[in-house]
């Protein structure tokens, strides 16, 4: 519903807009009518074929795997002026596509990231400059060997400078990997790239001109590097501030929202025409403006939960009217057209090299694995900065219309922005796909229930969640933490709050290469469970803590029978676990602590567990949340959720049966990851649950449920146990 009153208020402005020329010719019989503004049915119904042919057609393209403007331009170049023209008040169309832009980037100055940019540290710095500099003066180069003056060649070099973050954030987000580090990385990257293209689009202004003086061709970069620097410095320091704990509180609560969004406003038409007639672009304005509010808590949010729907529209009319509208189509069956677009590609391409700026977020596996993380991590950033998008299609455009370029290099320029645009996502997405294969074939390789030494027992997880200030270059010292310590990285994900004191909150799933415990197979938990009950209920823990320290009881009782000498083994087998867990455990600790010093920040919460990848407790956890039973939940419950899953009605439940199961109920899990729970309930190892199996299963988690933690019965005899 808000996507069709978005559809009605853009139709009504552009209606409006379109108010030149359109008066009915008999206005002059009825002196009446010199007042209104008349707007033929036709015209109204061609402008609903055009949108809703540019929406569907973003859906489409959205649904291969390509960014939706594709299909959005592709929509605008098919109906507009270059092809059918078919859509009528074309100018309105632009004007509002153009006021679309500039909503675009006081979101994306509102979206600045500036806790972000401080924990990627110099490489997204390093990419974001060589990213800009590299296409530049590539596409320079190809220009001046292809006949043109150094106006149309810095031209065509600045067109392909800019990455496009909305690109590539959204194949990031669709293959899962926004919010890791070197998602992280790249979009702080393509932040710092769009920035300078702001200052490129600005030194046109003075390019247009002849015969420019000197000191004109400094005055944009001054003028865009002065306020940057003056009015950005400020707007993600002592202005938010100001504006959190002087301007909001005069409001009632209820009205502060507004109150925000009017001094939003009032930045932006300040701002707007200062770095206009400051020789900078008046879209730096609004990049500068938005930033003022991008350290405040609720800005954020209430700008894209207020304004989503409506900003979706504006940029699909940009895309499809002021993009669309300025493709030349007729010049795309020229082969000079072809060939020199598939040449400017190179200034695309050359940009791929910076995937090799990325630091080892996570060590490759030490064995001849097929999956290597650093190697994802090369390509991923590579791809993702040769997105083009909106700004490589203004730069062109505004160069043209101001005569700098001809129609066929700007043809050309076109023909290679819209094959990155195409490509490059896709690429992008199916690589990341490509490595999530190579992922679970590594782990299903590593499975320690299949590929184990024959020792019984797998290394040790650990779920390390840590929380601290802002500190430039946090990730790479987190990365460089769990290297020293020989800690495998096998996931990382990150968050913070908005606001000027942020929070950084980073959990880092590990496997430790220096410890190693027994498989929590159901039948050695069971065993282990039975045990701690016997030696607590018999007053052996005593013993069972000495033997742990020595290996030998000092003392043997004789009346020592082998059910409890077994128990007792078991049980100070648990010690030295926990022991060895808990000493595991506090040098990771130690050395968090240490190196969050190191770089100046201050650890505000730390909390490091075992975790067990493949949890069988998490899954039926998950499958009692999915049920929506009013009953209690006990062994008969779960022997019914085993009928259901077993659909053959065999009497056991194979791999295929419970991976049904567990995606009904949620779980996200791996061909390996369901394989390791199927090993540690198949106590006979036929590749199967039998229902006696399931039984023993449920009933050791209802007990570990009952009682918290089958180990907490030692507590009673000081013997707490803290893992």
């Amino acid at each position: 519903m808000k996507q069709f009153y978005s559809l009605i208020f853009l139709l009504l402005a552009i209606t409006h807009l379109s108010l030149g020329g359109q008066v009915n010719d008999d206005t002059h019989e009825d002196e009446g009518h010199e007042y209104t503004v008349h707007v033929d049915y036709e015209d109204i119904y061609d402008i609903l074929v055009f949108l809703i042919t540019a929406y569907v057609a973003g859906l489409v393209t959205k649904s291969i795997g390509m960014p939706p403007l594709v299909g959005e331009i592709v929509a605008g170049f098919m109906l507009g002026p270059p092809f059918a023209d078919y859509v009528p008040f074309a100018p309105a169309l632009v004007l509002i596509g153009e006021i679309g832009l500039i909503a675009l980037i006081l979101e994306a100055g509102i979206e600045l990231d500036v806790v972000q940019l401080r924990q990627t540290g110099t490489k997204a710095l390093a990419i974001g400059f060589t990213g800009s500099m590299l296409p530049l003066l590539t596409g320079i180069g190809i220009g001046i060997a292809n006949g043109e003056d150094f106006k149309g060649a810095l031209a065509i070099g600045a067109s392909f400078s800019p990455t496009s973050l909305g690109v590539a954030a959204s194949a990031l987000s669709s293959g899962g990997m926004l919010n890791t580090p070197v998602g992280q990385l790249i979009v702080a990257s393509c932040v710092i790239d769009d920035v300078l293209g702001l200052i490129l689009l600005s030194m046109f202004q003075v390019l247009v001109k002849d015969d420019p003086k000197i000191i004109e061709y400094f005055i944009p970069l001054i003028s865009s590097f002065g306020f940057l620097i003056v009015l950005g410095y400020s707007g993600i320091t002592w202005i938010p501030r100001m504006i959190q704990d002087k301007y909001l509180p005069l409001f009632p609560k209820k009205f502060q929202e507004m109150a925000m969004f009017g001094l939003l406003a009032a930045f932006c038409m300040a701002y707007l025409p200062l770095l206009n007639y400051t020789k900078a672009s008046y879209l730096t304005g609004a990049f500068l403006a938005g930033a003022t509010f991008s350290q405040l808590p609720d800005a954020h949010h209430s700008f894209l939960h207020n304004t989503h729907q409506v900003m979706e529209w504006l940029l699909r009319v940009f895309f499809a009217a002021t993009i669309g509208f300025q493709v030349p189509v007729e010049l795309f069956n020229d082969t000079y057209v072809i060939g020199m677009g598939f040449l400017l590609y190179a200034c695309v391409a050359v940009k791929f090299p910076l995937g090799f700026y990325v630091p080892r977020f996570e060590d490759s596996p030490k064995d001849d694995s097929i999956y290597d993380p650093y190697k994802r991590d090369v390509l991923v950033t590579g791809l993702s900065m040769t997105c083009r998008g909106e700004f490589s299609f203004i730069i062109a455009a505004f160069a043209l219309s101001e005569g700098v370029i001809e129609p066929k290099m700007y043809a050309a320029v076109v023909w290679a922005v819209l094959l990155s645009a195409t490509t490059s996502p896709f690429i992008l997405l199916n690589t990341i796909e490509y490595f999530k294969g190579l992922q679970d074939k590594h782990l299903e390789l590593t499975n320690p229930m299949k590929a184990g030494d024959g020792d019984g027992k797998m290394p040790l997880h650990f779920h390390i969640h840590i929380q601290t200030k802002s500190a430039w270059g946090l990730f790479e010292t987190l990365t460089r933490v769990m290297h020293d310590l020989n800690l495998e990285i096998i996931d990382h994900r990150t968050s913070h709050t908005r606001g000027l004191d942020p929070l950084i909150l980073n959990d880092i799933f590990v496997k430790d290469g220096d410890t190693r415990i027994d498989l929590p197979t159901v039948a050695a938990q069971k065993a282990e469970q039975d045990a701690v009950k016997h030696v607590s209920s018999n007053n052996l823990v005593g013993l069972a803590k000495q033997m742990s320290k020595s290996n030998v009881l000092d003392e043997q009782p004789v009346d020592l029978s082998e059910t409890d000498r077994r128990s007792i083994r078991l049980v100070s087998d648990l010690f030295k676990v926990d022991s060895m867990t808990v000493n595991r455990r506090m040098l990771i600790e130690k050395r968090l602590i240490e190196s969050m010093s190191e770089i100046d920040t201050e650890v505000t919460e730390l909390k490091i567990q075992v975790w067990n990848p493949w949890d069988w407790s998490s899954a039926l956890d998950s499958m009692i949340l999915m049920s929506n039973q009013n009953r209690p939940i006990d062994e008969s419950f779960f022997m019914d959720i085993f009928d259901k899953i077993d659909i053959d009605g065999g009497g056991t439940v194979d791999e295929d049966e419970l991976y049904r199961a567990l995606k009904t109920a949620g779980v996200n899990i791996t061909k390996d990851g369901l394989s390791a729970m199927m090993a540690m309930v198949d106590e006979n190892g036929d590749g199967e649950i039998s229902r006696e199996e399931w039984r023993d299963a449920i009933n050791v988690y209802l007990d570990q449920k009952k009682n918290k933690s089958f180990r907490h019965l030692l507590k009673e005899d000081e013997a707490i146990l803290s893992v």
